[in-house]
């Protein structure tokens, strides 16, 4: 017995690293486009230090190393559009060719010193790095950002101590709402989850629901609903590995938008970056009320998911219970992540 669960131990390990290390062959958000301006930053992906700036018009991600004597190249500033160095001024182009050492000056364009590049891309609010040349899936879309019915804000970015793929199961596991957000999303009164259909298309998981809530008083002052409950219709795009995009349609046929995309920093470290969207009470004094919603649902959320074990999914899927029709998301998207991290 005792050779068949450390036999079982070491394969769930197997598991987590090969998912892990499947995770490199996709986009990740790094940072919003807002805030990469007239200097470099220093962004954490799946455990390495990256250093992005926009160079020659474009967003470009190295190492943040300088390949002279290693220091950081995100401590440096942007001139002429090259990156350069805070140690001791090499300069890089947007293609990562050393172009500058200010040294010895004839040597500037003649060194062998070129900085690895990522791909790296700009939609939908974000700034996106791959770890290879080329990303399994097209990065994931907020067409709600250039809708001029909707208000769109920023959340602030947060981390957890856990894995993007526990980020992502947390936010669409529905047998939680009514223990965790009780009398918010949910109620201790009627927990049951009735079947979900997921299907794929492209390379997003799709599902929707319709959920019967609660709503706390003044959401549904803003909403204009009188009712004590009212029934939402619930319409989930996840983009393959991390990104999730829900639209909550309520009976008055007014719209609310989240979209949540995870940055694996570590195989336990995950920093998320989201977006908040709706098309009424879209007077900035209702900002923060509905900001401050969010954020106690998050708050509410953290401590469960950071208490997980392992904090990393494995590839066997047998490694935890799941419950047949409540668990059908988490399945259904298990299931894809293993096919993906196969060679």
């Amino acid at each position: 017995m005792a050779t068949e669960v450390a036999a079982r131990n070491e394969l769930d390990v197997a598991g987590e690293a090969a998912l892990y290390a499947a995770f490199r062959k996709f986009w990740h958000p790094v940072a919003y486009t807002s805030a990469v301006l007239d200097r470099p930053q220093r962004v954490r992906l799946l455990g390495e230090d990256l250093v992005i700036a926009r160079l020659a018009g474009a967003v470009r991600a190295f190492p943040d190393l300088c390949l002279h004597r290693g220091s950081a190249l995100s401590l440096g500033t942007i001139e002429n559009d090259c990156l350069r160095c805070a140690y001791h001024g090499w300069a890089y182009d947007a293609d990562g060719r050393c172009v500058d050492v200010p040294a010895r000056r004839e040597l500037s364009g003649r060194i062998n010193a070129v900085l690895r590049s990522f791909p790296a891309a700009e939609q939908a609010g974000l700034v996106w790095v791959c770890l290879e040349e080329s990303p399994l899936f097209d990065l994931p879309e907020l067409p709600e950002l250039d809708d001029a019915d909707f208000r769109v804000l920023e959340g602030p970015t947060y981390d957890w101590a856990t894995s993007a793929p526990r980020r992502m199961e947390n936010f669409v596991d529905f047998s939680h709402f009514a223990f965790v957000h009780d009398k918010v999303l949910g109620s201790r009164d009627n927990p049951r989850v009735e079947d979900t259909e997921v299907w794929r298309d492209g390379a997003m998981l799709r599902f929707e629901r319709v959920v019967s809530e609660p709503g706390e008083t003044h959401k549904k002052e803003l909403l204009g609903i009188e009712a004590g409950t009212m029934n939402v219709l619930n319409e989930y795009r996840l983009t393959m590995p991390g990104t999730i995009h829900l639209k909550r349609t309520f009976p008055n046929g007014r719209r609310y938008i989240l979209m949540m995309a995870a940055c694996p920093m570590g195989p336990r470290s995950v920093r998320s970056f989201w977006f908040q969207a709706r098309d009424f009470a879209r007077e900035p004094e209702h900002d923060a009320y509905l900001m401050d919603f969010e954020a106690r649902i998050l708050e509410q959320d953290k401590p469960i998911v950071e208490s997980q074990r392992p904090e990393h999914l494995s590839r066997d899927l047998s490694v935890e219970m799941h419950v047949r029709g409540a668990d059908s998301v988490s399945v259904e998207y298990r299931r894809w992540l293993v096919e993906l991290s196969r060679p």
